[in-house]
C-alpha cells in the first residue's frame, strides 16, 4: 500500500476487510478521483467490452471504462470504497458491478473478460505469482491485461518499505502465461507533493483471438 503517496493505491493481500474500511472511512476520498493515465494512453482505443477492475478501491479506473461504455465489473475487500463507486456510477447511470471480496477467490469463478485491470497491487511474490496467473486465466481471447505497479526504482520514495512488494521487469517477464507481453516497462511519473519522480513499471499484454 502506498504511504508516501496516495496519488495511486494498491491493496495489501496481508490486510483484510477491517483494515481497508478503517482506511478508506478515514476521509471522504482516500485517493485520486482521475484513471491511470497509461490505462487511458493504452484502452482508448479499444472496443469496449467486458472489464474487470481488481482491487478497484473508489473506482477510478473502473468509472473511467465505464464511460467508455465497458460494462466493469469492480471487485474490492473494501465494502465502504465499493459503496462510493457503486454510489458516483449510479448518479452517472454507469455500467459498473461491485463485487466485495477477495479479487483471487473471485477470479476462480473463471469467467473471461475483454480487459483486465491491475492497478498498483503490491503483493509479497508468491501471492502475486497466484494473482497475476489467475488475472492472466481471465483474459479472453483477444482480450488485454494492464498491470501498473510500483517498481523497485521507487523504494524509500512511495509504495510498500518491504522492497520484494516492489516490481522489477525481471520478476514480471515470465507472469503472464498464456499472453503475450506488448510492453514491459518503466517509466517515470510525477509524485505530486514529495517532490521526486516515481518510478512505476507498466505491463500491456494480449490474449491471440485462437486460446
Amino acid at each position: 500500500m502506498e504511504e508516501q503517496n496516495q496519488h495511486q493505491h494498491g491493496h495489501d493481500h496481508g490486510h483484510g476487510q477491517q483494515h481497508w474500511n478503517e482506511r478508506y472511512a478515514s476521509a471522504p476520498r482516500l485517493f485520486n478521483a482521475e484513471p491511470d493515465e497509461t490505462l487511458v494512453e493504452l484502452a482508448d482505443h479499444l472496443p469496449p467490452g467486458r472489464a474487470i477492475d481488481l482491487g478497484a478501491g473508489e473506482g477510478r479506473n473502473a468509472l473511467w471504462l465505464a464511460r467508455k461504455k465497458w460494462h466493469v465489473t469492480a471487485v474490492d475487500l473494501s465494502d465502504i470504497a465499493l459503496a462510493r463507486l457503486a454510489a458516483e456510477a449510479a448518479e452517472a447511470g454507469l455500467d459498473v458491478d461491485t463485487v466485495a471480496g477477495d479479487i483471487v477467490e473471485y477470479l476462480g469463478r473463471g469467467d473471461r473478460y475483454d480487459l483486465v485491470v491491475l492497478a498498483f497491487i503490491q503483493w509479497m511474490p508468491e501471492e502475486r505469482t497466484r494473482l497475476l496467473s489467475a488475472a492472466s486465466a481471465a483474459v479472453a481471447p483477444g482480450g488485454h491485461l494492464f498491470l501498473i505497479g510500483h517498481h523497485i526504482a521507487s523504494l524509500g520514495k512511495g509504495g510498500p518499505p518491504q522492497p520484494e512488494r516492489l516490481y522489477t521487469e525481471e520478476s514480471l517477464n515470465d507472469s503472464f502465461p498464456g499472453l503475450k507481453l506488448l510492453r514491459l516497462d518503466r517509466q517515470e511519473r510525477a509524485a505530486g507533493d514529495i517532490g521526486v519522480p516515481m518510478v512505476d513499471i507498466v505491463v500491456w499484454a494480449e490474449r491471440s483471438t485462437t486460446n
